[in-house]
């Protein structure tokens, strides 16, 4: 019998405005100075195509050598509250073409903009725990690297 897949959901306050928060993900040199796990992991964007139907592929190079790949489109953008991506793991990845889906929203709040990730499709608990602290460490860069960017 198959888990039933449960969608994962992380969020983070990050204090900035809506349009700020959105627009780090809408360009691949954006993208490709904050969207990854941790210090210790780059990502180089393979492609980039930030618009409806538009494809991304992102190489995670990872500090053992490894260099997993997943791809997607962007099926919907609703600027500056939405983005979902579909989402791809490619081989030799132990997630390989198990098809997922990764929603962004964006809310404003009086100080800060809450960030909420939705990771639908993942399909066990173990690779579960591994995307939510994921997504927490992406987070953390995201936040850092506006922060980065609007002190210059």
């Amino acid at each position: 019998m198959m888990e039933q897949r449960i969608p994962l959901v992380v969020r983070r306050d990050i204090p900035a405005p809506r349009s700020l928060v959105f627009n780090a993900f809408t360009r691949a040199d954006h993208m490709s100075r904050w969207f990854t796990p941790s210090a210790d992991i780059s990502v180089e964007v393979l492609e980039f195509d930030f618009a409806l139907n538009g494809a991304f592929r992102l190489r995670y190079a990872m500090p053992d050598g490894r260099g997993p790949v997943v791809s997607g489109t962007f099926e919907r953008i609703k600027r500056p509250k939405c983005i979902v991506m579909s989402w791809t793991w490619q081989a030799p990845d132990p997630l390989e073409n198990i098809p997922m889906r990764v929603r962004f929203e964006f809310f404003e709040k009086a100080d800060a903009s809450e960030v909420v990730i939705t990771h639908e499709g993942i399909p066990s608990d173990t690779a579960c725990t591994v995307h939510v602290a994921g997504w927490e460490g992406t987070l953390r860069h995201l936040e850092n690297f506006i922060q980065e960017d609007t002190d210059q």
